[in-house]
């Protein structure tokens, strides 16, 4: 039972980080704020647990609050690279997971396997790789 439940829970998270990852992109497509782009986008329906969708505003916060220093940190990790050439999904991707384990202790590797699957579904295998390599230098090698 608590098998299921946990099993449940994660997938709600899932869809929950999946939702604000795309209003994130339209807050920086649109000029609207994230939780604007969250009442448009319905997040009491696409979400219907409660639970999930207090993490997702704390996820969303979290990220806010310190965008410049998780774009540092990723500014940091990049090898051979520099953090404009990032598109802008990848970019997005890699703020939310670095604030879920720096800011809602979310352990590093679920954090990373959600990016990773964040990553392949919007981007490609390629990029799923690309953040898996940039999340293990920031969030466990550090």
């Amino acid at each position: 039972m608590y098998l299921k439940v946990w099993r449940s829970s994660l997938g709600l998270r899932t869809r929950g980080r999946k939702f604000l990852l795309q209003c994130r992109y339209a807050a920086d497509a649109n000029g609207q704020t994230v939780s604007e782009n969250m009442e448009l986008m319905s997040m009491s329906t696409r979400i219907p647990d409660a639970e999930t969708r207090v993490w997702v505003k704390q996820l969303a916060v979290a990220v806010g609050d310190n965008r410049e220093e998780l774009d540092a940190l990723i500014a940091d990790s990049l090898v051979n690279w520099s953090l404009d050439r990032l598109t802008p999904i990848t970019k997005l991707i890699l703020e939310q997971a670095a604030a879920e384990k720096n800011y809602l202790s979310i352990p590093a590797p679920v954090a990373i396997k959600e990016a990773v699957r964040l990553a392949v579904e919007f981007e490609g295998a390629k990029t799923g790789s690309f953040v898996n390599g940039v999340l293990d230098r920031i969030l466990i090698k550090g």
